[in-house]
């Protein structure tokens, strides 16, 4: 399991495949282990760079009152010239979309395109409410009752919280991985979170390399219209598509997931 000092912080990495490098940068305490059906299915085509957030996982949890969008801008940075990565495609979900805009912006040179999931520019109080909610819930509720009782009702749709089966593959892979974030790292991460919203909206149409919005169309999360006002800030470079499922849908729907990621990709490789 390879480690890199990163920005005085002992950060967890892991590449597989060759090819063009692409970069997936998960959310809001979320490992890089829940990315396996992404680099399964991208890693025979390209180069795919998975990492710990600071704060999560095998990464270290600093002891800073805030994980800053900035700064997780910066270890992602960081993390490609550690790995002699001159540019990289670069795939964000859900606040890992919001570090993947940031990375777009401070370190243009290093982003080949963007594919920007279940992610934001500008939440709305309710999403700004629940962020709240979740980080006093962290530290309140057991681990096993806050994916149960507390995640799944917000980032699955009603059609997946309704296949038990389904859900319950989902659960006991995510209760097997070893290393769980703690209460702290979601509230530092979470505060992040609320600073950096909304004040990007002017400056994303600086970016400048294709970039494909994705959201599920069930997503009470972070909604379809947010997924649009991001696409429409970002300008002509950017596109959406709405596919089946809820914040998680890159979850739900793998394969479709997977597929119209590849589609864009190769759609860019081959101009």
């Amino acid at each position: 399991m390879p480690y890199a000092i990163i920005n005085k912080i002992r950060m967890h990495y892991e590449v597989s495949g060759e090819g063009a490098p692409l970069l997936l940068i998960n959310g809001l305490s979320a490992p890089a282990a829940n990315f396996a059906p992404q680099v399964r299915a991208f890693a025979p085509r390209f180069k795919v760079v998975t990492f710990d957030n600071r704060g999560v996982g095998e990464s270290d949890l600093p002891p800073e009152a805030i994980y800053t969008t900035v700064q997780m801008a910066d270890d992602a940075a960081a993390l490609l010239r550690h790995l002699k990565i001159a540019r990289a495609h670069v795939l964000g979900t859900s606040m890992g979309g919001t570090i993947a805009q940031e990375l777009a912006l401070r370190h243009p040179r290093l982003v080949r395109s963007l594919v920007l999931a279940c992610t934001w520019i500008e939440g709305d109080a309710r999403f700004l409410q629940t962020l709240e909610a979740w980080v006093a819930l962290a530290y309140r509720v057991p681990v096993e009752e806050r994916y149960r009782h507390v995640l799944y009702p917000w980032i699955f749709s009603p059609e997946f919280l309704g296949q038990k089966e389904a859900v319950e593959q989902v659960f006991q892979r995510t209760m097997a991985y070893p290393h769980q974030t703690k209460a702290e790292a979601i509230e530092r991460q979470a505060r992040g979170i609320v600073a950096w919203n909304g004040t990007r909206t002017k400056r994303v149409r600086g970016i400048r390399v294709p970039t494909l919005v994705l959201v599920g169309r069930d997503d009470i999360l972070t909604p379809p219209a947010f997924s649009k006002a991001l696409a429409k800030a970002v300008g002509r470079r950017a596109r959406v598509s709405v596919l089946p499922g809820g914040h998680g849908f890159f979850v739900e729907q793998a394969d479709l997931f997977n597929r119209t990621v590849l589609r864009f990709l190769e759609a860019i490789r081959s101009k």
